[in-house]
């Protein structure tokens, strides 16, 4: 059995085309068909549901993913070990948009420094839906925010903890983190984000009472609202620049401040792998 094939395999799985999963692993549509065509003669078995357009996996198929990603990891293992380097093959990254700008960047440049034979390949997404694709296995590993209610098989690696302070703009009245907060029209952190969860928990724990003007999942949004004049919101201190320090000014977020905590999810091993390894040692590194 091809090993290719295999990948190809769990590429239109996580691509959900034919057409995506060939650009995907840098081949034709029509290899793909021919690579889909030969596994299923190798396996005795279909594995799509061809009536429909684009074809689509099957019960079958769906039943043998789990086991084709961990064939494929161990392929890619054996992989490095026969050339004699800690970590190469594929690392599949999910990002949450707040670490994308600062946190993940650095590291990755770092990264790929040390392990110049690594393939990464990086998707943004919210810290929920970060977490239920690496419990799926269409991610290696995910930087999220971290949650109370972790998945069964799932581990967090802490990376660095970060205070969340209040943005106003910068000729607002009010000198605390409370007066802003109930005077101005509250710019919101969409709730189903990590760090928005965090923020809605503080503020009810700490009951204060806001006049929500917007609900965004951008943080680059969320400051231009505030730069604008249009409102104060809640926010990772690091996100706030030196460049948006001459129009928004900010007060801690509670006294000590509310934090949010960033972690790496992967799934629950015997150990780590070697890529996910170097990359939580990158990451706590710029932490």
């Amino acid at each position: 059995m091809n090993i290719r094939h295999l990948e190809t395999l769990l590429a239109i799985a996580d691509s959900g085309s034919f057409a995506a999963a060939a650009e995907r692993v840098g081949v034709t549509q029509s290899a793909v068909s021919m690579q889909m065509k030969t596994l299923e003669e190798e396996l005795g078995a279909a594995l799509f549901d061809r009536a429909r357009r684009p074809p689509v996996l099957n019960d079958t198929a769906d039943g043998l993913l789990s086991r084709v990603r961990e064939l494929v990891r161990l392929s890619e293992d054996i992989r490095a070990v026969a050339a004699g380097t800690s970590a190469r093959g594929r690392l599949r990254l999910g990002i949450i948009p707040t670490a994308a700008t600062g946190l993940v960047p650095a590291a990755l440049a770092r990264l790929a420094v040390r392990a110049p034979e690594l393939r990464i390949r990086v998707e943004s997404g919210l810290s929920a839906d970060l977490l239920r694709r690496v419990a799926q296995g269409a991610l290696d590993a995910a930087v999220v925010t971290e949650t109370p209610r972790l998945e069964r098989g799932l581990v967090l690696n802490p990376i660095h903890e970060e205070p969340l302070v209040v943005a106003a703009p910068i000729g607002a009245a009010g000198r605390t983190d409370r007066d802003l907060l109930r005077t101005l029209p509250f710019v919101r952190f969409n709730r189903r984000t990590g760090v928005g969860r965090v923020i809605d928990t503080a503020l009810r724990q700490r009951r204060i009472v806001v006049s929500e003007a917007m609900e965004l999942d951008s943080i680059e949004a969320i400051l231009a609202m505030v730069s604008r004049g249009l409102g104060v919101a809640v926010a990772p201190a690091e996100s706030v620049t030196e460049e948006l320090r001459e129009t928004v000014r900010t007060v801690p977020f509670g006294n000590p401040a509310v934090v949010r905590r960033v972690a790496l999810v992967e799934r629950e091993r015997g150990d780590v792998t070697a890529a996910t390894a170097l990359l939580l040692e990158e990451l706590r590194a710029g932490g």
